[in-house]
Parts: structure tokens; C-alpha cells; sequence
């Protein structure tokens, strides 16, 4: 029975199907779990939902574990589910933390789908369960994966001590999540995290920020060259998730005001934000924490608050929560990914760093189906 179920499910992925939505007050519901994973923080599908691509963070008691991230690989198998590819696809990371897709070609060898990854942070762990006193060396930055080998391509080294620089020389501290436009701009979020401590052999001054790379700027990153087309847009909130609008031409992001009792808020960026026109639309706040955020095919944003609930914003003060049948939340969700479905419903992939049998052990990511009107 499980079998035919999804199989059906692939039908609706390849296909518009003709099967009828959710009715009225439909409950999402859990399809599967994807388990054997180590402090997953973000999940994508792959280009058409063929795949799946999660960021392990691999974490110890104080801080990130260096060397020890990687990115593990799904595929989908003939029935729709989910299978892994590869456990350690991409090995050797630091602070992995958010995945998107090229949408365009960057080179002959970096054509259109290639996988960008955004890592690093100072806040790395000795083998002596102490916090490191100097990360000048190590790697924050984007890295460039070939998503059938797993080869990297390229990296790109944005950290205080790199020699490349963004415009008006901007470095990254504790970048956290990324996303395209379909012009194949780059904006990347960065909490600032770690950067007012003497990590970098000198004290670096930083804040919470978003760049948005130019095209041509990040063509010139990639071949080794500064880029001098970034722009920067400095928030006072932490960043913890974010999605470019084609549509609106916009940046829709989370971020969380730490000052007094943690409160989470939605703001909406247009692309002239980055240039000197600075205008951020507040659309939700003082709501509890949030995770991750995605944007629906009707227009709401759905938000993942860190206690585990899905939402729908009500209002600037208010959210619906959209309850489960049987009752469910996620455990210390992640950034998760969206995939429209034929029939207007849609997969949710929600990575779970913390599971139930310790450090290393119990991380999963949970494939939820969305019914098609909430």
C-alpha cells in the first residue's frame, strides 16, 4: 500500500495530474523520514525534485567542528520516495549552512543547476572542547559543487583574512542562508556572529547584513577576482532564513530580535535596498522565534518558528498555526525547501538537527506533504 501510495505521488511530481486536491481542511501530513544524518541545518531539492541536498553541520558541545560538515544526497526512487544517494556527498566542510542552484550557466564548466553552498564560522570547536582563539586560516565562504560527482569546482574565500573582497571591503563573519534571482544575483545573509571576538588575529567589526552579489561581480569571484559590484544592506535582527520573490522583485526574509525576550519578525526588501534606497517593509512581528520561512504558490509566507510549528501569518502581530493529523512538531527545524506539486499541493523538506538518540545520532529530515489550500 505504502508502495502505491508513492507511486502516485511521482505521477503527481512528473506530471499535472488529474487527481483532486485536499479537501477543505486538509492536514499536512508526514510521507517520510530521512534518517542517518548528522546536525542537518538546511535541506533543497534538487532542479525538478529529482534529488534531495542536506548540509550537516556537525556540531560539539561549544561550537561547529571543523572539517567534519558535509552535504548528504537523496534521490528519487520510481515510487517517489526518497533514498540516499550518499551519506557524505561532500566531506571536509566547516559550518555548512544553506544550499541553492545556479540558475544559470557560470562557465563551461559551471553550467545551469550546479549547487552553491555557503559555510564557515568563527565559532569552531578544538579537539579539546574548546572554543578556537584563531580562525584567521580557515574557510568562510561559498563553495562550487558538481551535483552528480560531488566534486567541488570552486571556492570562494569571503572571510576577514581572504584576499578577495566584496565592495568596500566587505568579508563574511557567520553567513547562514543564500538564494538566487533568476538573473543568477547571489544574496547571501550573514548573522555577524563571532565577529567582535579576537578570532581573526584582530578584532573585526561586524553587524547582521545581507549582500546582494551582482551577476558579473560574482563571475569575477569565481575566477579568482574581487568583485566590485556588491552591495550591502545592514539590519539590526539576526537573519535566520530567506527567499527571493521574482515576481515582486523582492527579498523576503525572517530574522529575530535578541534584545529583551527573543521575538521573531517577516520584512520584505526590495532589490533598490541594496542600492542606496534603503526601504524594508515590516510584514509580521513579535512572533515567536523563527527558523526558516517559504513562500507559497498563492502568495503567503509559511513560516517555521524554532519550536517546531508551521504558520501562516495573520495581520502584523498574529500567525495561524497549521496543525497536523495526528498532532506533531519538529524538532530544532532547520531551513528547509519547498516543491510545488501538479495539483497545486506540495513537499516540504524539513531538516531536524536534534533527534532523540543524542549528539551524531536521530538527526533526520521530514518530507511533509502540504494539502493545496490551508
Amino acid at each position: 500500500m505504502k508502495r502505491d501510495f508513492f507511486r502516485s505521488l511521482s505521477a503527481i511530481i512528473l506530471t499535472v495530474s488529474c487527481i483532486a486536491p485536499f479537501a477543505p481542511g486538509a492536514r499536512p501530513e508526514v510521507l517520510q523520514i530521512l534518517g542517518d544524518l548528522d546536525r542537518p541545518v538546511a535541506a533543497a531539492f534538487g532542479p525538478g525534485g529529482e534529488t534531495i541536498f542536506v548540509a550537516n553541520r556537525s556540531r560539539g558541545t561549544i561550537g561547529a567542528l571543523r572539517g567534519m560538515g558535509s552535504v548528504a544526497k537523496f534521490e528519487r526512487e520510481s515510487d517517489g520516495s526518497y533514498k540516499m544517494a550518499s551519506k557524505r556527498f561532500v566531506v571536509g566542510l566547516t559550518a555548512p549552512a544553506a544550499i541553492d542552484f545556479a540558475p544559470i550557466s557560470f562557465g563551461e564548466d559551471l553550467p545551469v543547476g550546479v549547487l552553491f553552498l555557503v559555510s564557515g564560522t568563527p565559532l569552531i570547536e578544538n579537539e579539546d572542547e574548546r572554543m578556537s582563539k584563531d580562525v584567521t586560516k580557515d574557510f568562510i565562504g561559498i563553495s562550487v559543487i558538481d551535483t552528480t560527482t560531488g566534486k567541488t569546482l570552486r571556492k570562494i574565500n569571503l572571510s576577514p583574512a581572504a584576499p578577495a573582497k566584496m565592495a568596500g571591503e566587505f568579508s563574511l563573519i557567520s553567513p547562514n542562508c543564500l538564494s538566487f534571482d533568476k538573473q543568477g544575483n547571489l544574496y547571501i545573509a550573514d548573522t555577524g556572529i563571532g565577529g567582535n571576538m579576537f578570532m581573526f588575529k584582530k578584532q573585526v567589526q561586524s553587524q547582521p547584513a545581507f549582500y546582494r552579489i551582482e551577476r558579473d561581480a560574482l563571475t569575477k569571484l569565481l575566477n579568482g577576482e574581487s568583485a566590485d559590484d556588491t552591495q550591502v544592506m545592514k539590519v539590526t535582527s539576526i537573519p535566520s532564513d530567506m527567499r527571493y520573490n521574482e515576481a515582486e522583485d523582492s527579498l523576503y526574509f525572517v530574522a529575530n530580535h535578541i534584545v529583551g525576550a527573543t521575538k521573531g519578525a517577516v520584512f520584505k526588501a526590495g532589490s533598490s535596498g541594496f542600492r542606496g534606497q534603503f526601504s524594508v517593509q515590516t510584514l509580521v512581528r513579535e512572533l515567536d522565534p523563527l527558523s526558516s520561512l517559504v513562500l507559497l504558490p498563492n502568495g503567503k509566507q509559511l513560516l517555521i518558528s524554532s519550536s517546531g510549528e508551521l504558520h501562516i501569518p495573520r495581520g502584523k502581530k498574529a500567525s495561524r498555526e497549521i496543525r497536523f493529523k495526528p498532532e506533531m512538531r519538529f524538532s530544532t527545524p532547520g531551513r528547509v525547501d519547498l516543491l510545488p506539486l501538479g495539483d497545486g499541493t506540495a513537499l516540504l523538506a524539513v531538516p531536524e538537527e536534534t533527534g532523540s538518540a543524542g549528539i551524531g545520532k536521530g538527526q533526520r529530515v521530514k518530507i511533509v506533504k502540504l494539502p493545496a489550500k490551508f
